[in-house]
């Protein structure tokens, strides 16, 4: 799609697409907690994206709506990137938390959503947003288009066929209705970071969205592009704080998990499934212990059964009839049957020994 050119702020965003100035409202995160008056809120919705087809050099989309996921013509992957400006991070912001916010366009609601992975695209590309897309397909890709072989068709290609992406998990998808979050997590925080840092070309060349790619056919989702309506469109949210703003910096440790994919914020309460998944841990950990702890005794208390069931036997196979003399409960451990045994062979060798010198 077309990228945007936008002034934003925390108060607000402008933007000068057409020369006609219309003010964008801040929305505000879902995974980014953009009420902490601790931090300064900033929202990017200067953009680009774009749609590559699975095996098509010359096909792209880049125009209203981009996607990802399988349908039955093959994978479609969605390509996003936010552009940075020199002015929109004092030099002493410290990144705490990112979100991407996407709005879900209208479909078959047959069709299941995919789960999503976001993942750092490693090479530069370009998009013309001249194309539509059209019955989940693109059109004929034009000069400084990105198709699924070329970054910049038909100029530079990608070194690996599919886009060229980083294979660490950036963010997954969190979903509230049409509404699809990516976000809050340390890897996107220190990525963002490093995009202000250092400028954004070609360093931020954005995010390639995987979804489920092994799964049947008909497992996509589409998202609302630049081209729509303010309130639809991407937008990146970033919480930072800066000492020159009058925001200390902190240590921030409020990160999600990437492989917890049903930790959304909803209402203002986090999803405690981590919780529940140590409670859990804990419970069984105590059911096995008592297990292992019961199997213990019953075999301990079995074994002091046997070797007093020997003793017995060895009294009675030496004829002993006083168990005053030589008794042994079931206390008696086995060093001491032991002991004992060898007592007994002792004053039988001593009787022998007598009759026979008699």
């Amino acid at each position: 799609m077309r990228t945007s050119n936008c002034l934003l702020s925390s108060f607000g965003i402008l933007t000068a697409a057409t020369g006609v100035v219309d003010a964008i409202e801040s929305v505000g995160g879902n995974l980014c907690d953009t009420d902490d008056e601790r931090v300064i809120v900033h929202e990017i919705v200067s953009s680009k994206d774009a749609t590559i087809f699975q095996g098509q050099a010359t096909i792209s989309a880049g125009e209203d709506l981009f996607m990802t996921g399988t349908t039955k013509n093959g994978i479609r992957r969605g390509l996003l990137a936010f552009t940075f400006n020199k002015d929109d991070f004092p030099n002493d912001a410290q990144v705490e938390c990112t979100e991407i916010r996407l709005h879900v366009a209208p479909s078959d609601h047959s069709v299941e959503v995919p789960e999503i992975n976001l993942h750092r695209i490693t090479s530069a590309w370009e998009t013309t947003g001249s194309n539509r897309l059209t019955n989940l397909n693109g059109g004929a890709a034009n000069q400084h288009d990105t198709t699924w072989t070329h970054a910049d068709y038909p100029r530079s290609t990608w070194q690996d066929q599919g886009g060229d992406f980083a294979d660490d998990i950036v963010a997954t998808k969190f979903a509230a209705g049409d509404i699809h979050s990516f976000g809050n997590t340390l890897i996107m925080a220190r990525l963002v970071q490093e995009w202000i840092d250092v400028g954004s070309d070609p360093f931020n060349a954005g995010f390639m969205l995987i979804g489920e790619e092994n799964a049947s056919s008909d497992k996509y989702v589409r998202y609302n592009g630049i081209e729509n309506a303010p309130s639809l469109i991407p937008r990146l949210i970033v919480t930072y704080t800066s000492p020159s703003q009058g925001k200390d910096h902190r240590d921030y440790t409020g990160y999600m998990s990437i492989s917890n994919s049903s930790g959304f914020k909803d209402n203002g309460e986090e999803a405690s499934n981590d919780l529940w998944f140590y409670a859990l841990l804990v419970f069984g950990g105590f059911v096995v212990g008592a297990v292992f702890g019961g199997l213990v005794v019953y075999f301990i208390s079995l074994r002091r059964k046997r070797s007093q069931g020997r003793i017995e036997r060895t009294f009675k196979s030496e004829g002993k009839s006083d168990r005053k003399t030589m008794e042994c409960d079931a206390s008696t451990s086995e060093i001491d049957f032991q002991l004992a045994k060898q007592g007994i062979v002792a004053k039988e060798e001593t009787s022998d020994e007598i009759g026979a010198l008699a």
